[in-house]
């Protein structure tokens, strides 16, 4: 019997070892199948002229090497780019609002009643963006960016926290 628990621990640890490293192997996977399929279109659809190019020679050496020719700045820059820009778009919405419902002619009790709630919505997700983003570099800095993207998208909370208020700030 214990022969059988000794086996489902060394499973069990195993399959806790590999999990980050294996959620991103299956991403890489299906982007570089389409970096393939990118690689293969752009051979059929281009010319003998432009295939002597400069411009399609760098388009062909960034298909072949996406990730090793990033740096980790503009990789964490990415994210910032990934993370930042729905909240972006949802205060662009809060401001139509102001359209409908004009300083000069409503009254400051009805501008608090519609702009109090999703003004505090979007601080608070200013506030859980800038903890995912710390928590993301720091994971970075220590475990480097592979298992930093394991550990930050899929298991902190503040990521999910952040779902959580963006749904309660599109309603």
């Amino acid at each position: 019997m214990s022969s059988v628990t000794d086996s489902e621990a060394t499973i069990n640890a195993l399959v806790n070892t590999i999990h980050p490293s294996f959620d991103y192997i299956i991403v890489i996977t299906a982007f570089s199948a389409c970096l393939f399929t990118l690689f293969v279109i752009l051979f059929a659809l281009s010319t003998k002229e432009s295939r002597c190019r400069l411009v399609f020679r760098l388009n062909a050496l960034a298909i072949f090497d996406p990730f090793n020719s990033v740096s980790t700045s503009l990789q964490l820059a990415a994210i910032v780019f990934t993370i930042f820009p729905p909240l972006l778009y949802d205060s662009i919405l809060l401001t139509r609002l102001f359209a409908l419902y004009p300083l000069s002619s409503t009254p400051l009790a009805t501008l608090l009643k519609i702009f109090a709630f999703p003004c505090c919505v979007k601080c608070t997700r200013v506030v859980v963006l800038a903890l995912v983003l710390d928590s993301y570099v720091r994971n970075a800095l220590v475990e480097g960016l592979t298992l930093a993207e394991a550990t930050t998208w899929f298991h902190n909370p503040n990521m999910t926290t952040e779902w959580a208020l963006q749904i309660a700030d599109n309603m």
